[in-house]
């Protein structure tokens, strides 16, 4: 069961983060398309938000834990 804090690898081919793993930031409970949000340790040179922190959402069943 993936929950905030989990370990998580990525499953969508067309992700740039595609087989890179993160961990779980946060999992929104509403009908959201990608509800949960990944937060990456290397950025890759990625833009990164203003904490320097690289992020980005997928759908439970992009994920494994």
């Amino acid at each position: 069961m993936i929950e905030r804090g989990s370990k998580v690898r990525v499953l969508r081919p067309e992700s740039y983060w595609f087989q890179e793993c993160g961990s779980v930031a946060t999992i929104a409970k509403g009908g959201d398309r990608y509800p949960v949000v990944v937060r990456f340790e290397k950025a890759r040179r990625t833009p990164v938000n203003y904490a320097g922190v690289a992020t980005n959402n997928f759908a439970l069943d992009e994920l494994v834990e």
